[in-house]
């Protein structure tokens, strides 16, 4: 699954290389694919958050079940 997808760390540098907004970590704790525990995902990218000083709320991660609305429109998005 690596050349598929990038573990938090990874996105994070991503999300900071490409300039974003707004970032959101999706398809984790759905398929048990990967070594780690299915809800480490969500801990370690707020880990790398703080490591590279960013705030949660511009690379959020929804909850299972969860919806947000997203406004392209908003300056902040």
């Amino acid at each position: 699954m690596k050349y598929q997808h990038v573990d938090p760390e990874e996105a994070v540098r991503i999300h900071t290389d490409v300039q974003t907004k707004k970032s959101m970590a999706i398809h984790w704790g759905t398929f048990a694919l990967a070594n780690e525990h299915y809800l480490e995902p969500p801990v370690k990218l707020n880990e790398a958050l703080e490591r590279y000083g960013l705030n949660a709320e511009d690379f959020f991660v929804l909850k299972h079940g969860e919806s947000r609305y997203l406004n392209n429109n908003d300056e902040n998005f």
